[in-house]
């Protein structure tokens, strides 16, 4: 018999017969047996030692059973067992099974890894699993498996836990109900896995989108909010000028005072289109929705062209303005670069004393240029210093004369930081206060400095369509229609025209008269409202350039909408200008002398 018994087996099996000779009790035993084709089978044998009267070993007897079938399948679904913990384990996969009547569960190594803690390997209960769950979670946890909602259900679900460093993560849950019928046992069998990242990713998309949402409605806003200012804004500030130019030079004490009251008027809607400007400007600021355009910009152009838009605020307030050594060149967006010297500069002047003198100058400091403007004027204590660049605080100056929003300096701080600068303040009361602009040299960022602008007063004035100046006499008659359903707005057009006897103006009240109009009258130039009765100005252009006899008119939209969007759009669309509202009269008569040359 020993012949038929696996070696690895042998000693086993003597030590089974040696311990059945020894009892008399049945002794079971396993071990693998060769058949005559050379083949090992599981055979599982249990025996009893047959004894005589007095006790003594007559015969093993017993019984044998065949298990080799049984063993390949326990072997098989060990194997897959294996395989599926190790598949489990690879993806973060925690396996558990809850009994539904007594509420103990069964959680493998990972599901405690999951929530953060050692495994313990003993069942658990409902007092310790919500014990890891987020408070907020709780009861959404609890009702997850009662009865009956649940009852047969395959339940899905995601909840957050809490791990005892104190950090929360999000887990989801997929589980089975299962039933023994004849036992009436019912389990729920299910996994766990970490689904923290997606979480994450997913509050990030929805808070992009919703922020994009939200900048999409401030920004509709705020150009409707723009147009509605702008509008009466036209004619508040145009027609205070009109009535300005017609104020004789030469005036008694009711003409003059007269006078001052228009000057009031306009000067008050000048201060309000101001401050819509200003908050246009740092609301896309701080919504990130300004571009900026970084190139090398000489300092000594910018300077020249800038100071002389400020002799008549130096003049009101008694002044002098410099400027010092300007021979330097940085990295910045030319016109936000403008904006923050004229806004410091502006400052400068309006908060200085009687007499007193503000100084501008550029120095170059090797990879850095530093824009310096010093002036003699209040000074500012710690105090103000501290709330300077905060948005309409005017540092206790609300009930002084001088005009201001308080907004101006928060505009500087936040253009110069999305050109890559920095803004530095020095202050002492009564002694004055220099502010320091700097910015990144073209040797530190490898841009090199364009030629020096042409100099000359014409150097900057605007070009007609076809981008040439106009050097030959002008016709003796040319024609504009301007397309405007707004009275007003045509009315203070229509004053302007009138002013040189070579032009003549046409106006037509909506988009469809307009296109007819255009293609009666062929005009030499169309000014178009973007914002009309039937349709948008868009629609009139796409009109005119689809008909022959118009497709070649330049058109110049005139608009209260002046959000940089608006003018780039209308732009790309084939305006040949974007002019917006309130009008500026002398720079609308200078963009009109460029297109047609100068008034007969």
């Amino acid at each position: 018999m020993r012949a038929f018994i696996h070696p690895d087996d042998l000693d086993q099996e003597l030590a089974s017969a040696r311990a059945a000779l020894a009892s008399a009790d049945p002794v079971d035993m396993e071990a693998r047996y060769r058949r005559a084709d050379g083949s090992w089978r599981h055979v599982m044998t249990r025996r009893v030692v047959e004894r005589d009267d007095e006790g003594r070993a007559l015969a093993f007897v017993g019984v044998a059973l065949d298990l080799t079938e049984r063993r390949h399948i326990e072997m098989a679904l060990r194997s897959a067992n294996e395989r599926a913990a190790l598949a489990a384990r690879g993806t973060g996969l925690g396996t558990w099974e809850l009994d539904l009547r007594t509420g103990e569960a069964i959680w493998d190594e990972q599901m405690w890894l999951l929530r953060g803690r050692a495994a313990a390997p003993r069942a658990t209960t409902e007092a310790e699993r919500l014990a890891c769950v987020h408070p907020e979670d709780l009861d959404r946890v609890r009702l997850f498996l009662r009865e009956p909602e649940t009852a047969g259900a395959t339940l899905d679900q995601e909840f957050r836990v809490l791990w005892p460093d104190g950090s929360v993560r999000w887990l989801a849950s997929r589980s089975l109900e299962l039933r023994d019928e004849l036992s009436g046992e019912r389990r729920r069998i299910g996994v766990n896995w970490d689904v923290t990242d997606r979480r994450m990713a997913e509050a990030e998309r929805q808070a992009r989108e919703l922020s994009h949402s939200q900048s999409l409605a401030k920004s509709k806003f705020l150009s409707r909010m723009s147009h509605e200012l702008r509008t009466p804004l036209n004619a508040v500030l145009g027609f205070s000028q009109l009535l300005l130019a017609e104020e004789p030079q030469d005036q008694d004490a009711p003409a003059h005072a007269r006078r001052r009251r228009l000057e009031q008027i306009r000067s008050a809607g000048q201060h309000l289109l101001s401050l819509i400007n200003d908050v246009l400007d740092l609301s896309r600021l701080e919504g990130g929705e300004m571009s900026i355009s970084l190139q090398a910009v000489p300092l000594r152009e910018l300077v020249t062209e800038s100071l002389p838009m400020l002799a008549p605020l130096c003049e009101r307030h008694r002044v002098t303005l410099r400027s010092g050594a300007l021979d330097a060149t940085a990295i910045a967006d030319p016109t936000r670069l403008r904006q923050v010297l004229l806004n410091l500069l502006s400052n400068a002047i309006k908060y200085n004393r009687p007499g007193g003198s503000v100084v501008v100058e550029a120095l170059d400091c090797g990879a850095q240029v530093r824009v310096r403007v010093s002036d003699t004027g209040q000074g500012l204590d710690a105090q103000q210093l501290e709330h300077l660049f905060e948005p309409f605080n005017r540092l206790g100056r609300e009930n002084e004369t001088s005009e201001g929003t308080g907004i101006g300096l928060a505009i500087v701080k936040a253009l110069v930081e999305r050109m890559g600068g920095t803004v530095h303040v020095q202050s002492e009361p009564g002694r004055g206060s220099v502010f320091e602009v700097r910015l990144a040299a073209p040797c530190a960022s490898g841009v090199v400095a364009p030629p020096p602008l042409p100099a000359g007063p014409d150097a900057h004035a605007p070009l007609p369509a076809n981008g040439h100046r106009a050097s030959s006499p002008p016709a003796p008659q040319h024609r504009l229609l301007y397309i405007e359903d707004n009275p007003i707005n045509a009315m203070i057009i229509g004053e302007l025209v009138a002013r040189r006897s070579d032009l003549r103006l046409d106006v037509a009240v909506d988009g469809a008269s307009g296109v007819a109009q255009a293609a009666a009258l062929r005009p030499d130039l169309i000014l178009l409202d973007m914002q009309l009765p039937d349709f948008d100005g868009f629609e009139v252009l796409r009109r005119l350039r689809q008909t022959p006899a118009t497709a070649a008119i330049p058109c110049i939209a005139l608009s209260a909408n002046a959000m940089p969007e608006d003018i780039q759009r209308a732009l790309q669309a084939g305006m040949s200008d974007y002019w917006t509202k309130p009008l500026d009269f002398k720079a609308f008569m200078a963009s009109i002398e460029a297109l047609f040359g100068p008034a007969p």
